[in-house]
C-alpha cells in the first residue's frame, strides 16, 4: 500500500511497507500491490450508510475488455495547488507520463488534467470540493485503464466552511481476480484537536475492512501535527497498511 500526506504541496501514500507521507509531487514505482483507508462528510450517519452502500459494490460491477492494470505500478501522487504555480503542465507531463494511476489534489477541472498526456486521453474520476464562480476544484484520479466503480466523499472544514473530498475508484488487475482499491484523499486540515479527521477517515475506513485484495491511499494527508500523523498511522496500520519509504527522502515538510 502507498500512502501520502500534509498540507499545499504534501503528498501521502501507504504501501505495505515503512514511513509514510510525502509532500510535493512524487512519482513511485509499486511492485506490490497496496491496501486503503477512509474518510467522510458533513453528516456521520449519511456518510457512513454511503461508505457501506459503496462496500456493497466491491468487485461487483463487469470488467471491460483490455482494461486491467498491471504490475509494477507507476504512481505519481501531488497537491497541485489548482494549477495556479508556473511549470505544473511541463513537470505533470513529464512525470505523469508513464503512470498508471494519478492522484491530484486540488485540481481544478478548467486545467483539463486528463488530456495533458503524451499518450492520449486518461480516464478521469473527480470528487469537487472547493467551488468558486470562476473555477471548480477538488481531487482526481486519473488512471490508464477504466476503473470499475467509484464513489466520492466530501467533508465540510469546520473554520472554513469549505468542502475536502475523497474518491475511491477500483481497479480489475492482470492475473487476479482480486482488484485494486484506490483511495484518493485531500484530508481536512484547520482543526482544534483530531476528531473532525478522524470522522472524515471512518467512510474510507468502512470501505478498506469490505475489500479483499490490494489497496493505495494517497494524497493529501496535512499531517502537519504529530496528533494528525498518529491518527493517520494507527488507522492504516489497523487495516493493515504500511507507509512508502523514500531513500533518499527528498520530501519538503510544514512547520
Amino acid at each position: 500500500t502507498v500512502m501520502a500526506a500534509h498540507g499545499s504541496g504534501c503528498h501521502n501514500t501507504p504501501v505495505k511497507n515503512p514511513r509514510y507521507s510525502f509532500k510535493t509531487l512524487a512519482v513511485i514505482t509499486v511492485a506490490a500491490l497496496l491496501l486503503p483507508l477512509a474518510m467522510s462528510e458533513a453528516r456521520p450517519n449519511s456518510l457512513l450508510d454511503k461508505a457501506r452502500d459503496c462496500a456493497d459494490n466491491l468487485g461487483q460491477f463487469p470488467i471491460a475488455e483490455g482494461q486491467r492494470l498491471s504490475s509494477p505500478l507507476n504512481i505519481v501522487s501531488w497537491n497541485i495547488q489548482k494549477a495556479s504555480n508556473d511549470g505544473w503542465m511541463e513537470d505533470l507531463i513529464e512525470l505523469g507520463a508513464g503512470a498508471h494511476l494519478t492522484f491530484i489534489q486540488e485540481a481544478a477541472i478548467q486545467a483539463q488534467l486528463g488530456e495533458i498526456h503524451p499518450t492520449g486521453p486518461l480516464y478521469q474520476s473527480f470528487a469537487q470540493g472547493y467551488t468558486s464562480a470562476n473555477q471548480s476544484t477538488g481531487v482526481m484520479t486519473l488512471s490508464s485503464h477504466a476503473p470499475t466503480m467509484q464513489c466520492n466523499f466530501t467533508r465540510t472544514e469546520p473554520w472554513l466552511g469549505t468542502p475536502k473530498a475523497a474518491t475511491v475508484t477500483e481497479h480489475a488487475l492482470a492475473g487476479r481476480e482480486e482488484r485494486l482499491l484506490a483511495i484518493n484523499l485531500h484530508a481536512i486540515n484547520f482543526t482544534f484537536g483530531v476528531d473532525d479527521l478522524r470522522e472524515q477517515l471512518r467512510p474510507l475506513s468502512t470501505l478498506l475492512a469490505n475489500h479483499r485484495g490490494p489497496a493505495i491511499l494517497a494524497g493529501d494527508f496535512n499531517t502537519w501535527s504529530a496528533g494528525r500523523q498518529q491518527l493517520i498511522d494507527g488507522l492504516l496500520s489497523g487495516h493493515g497498511l504500511l507507509p512508502v519509504s523514500f531513500q533518499p527522502d527528498l520530501r519538503t515538510t510544514a512547520f
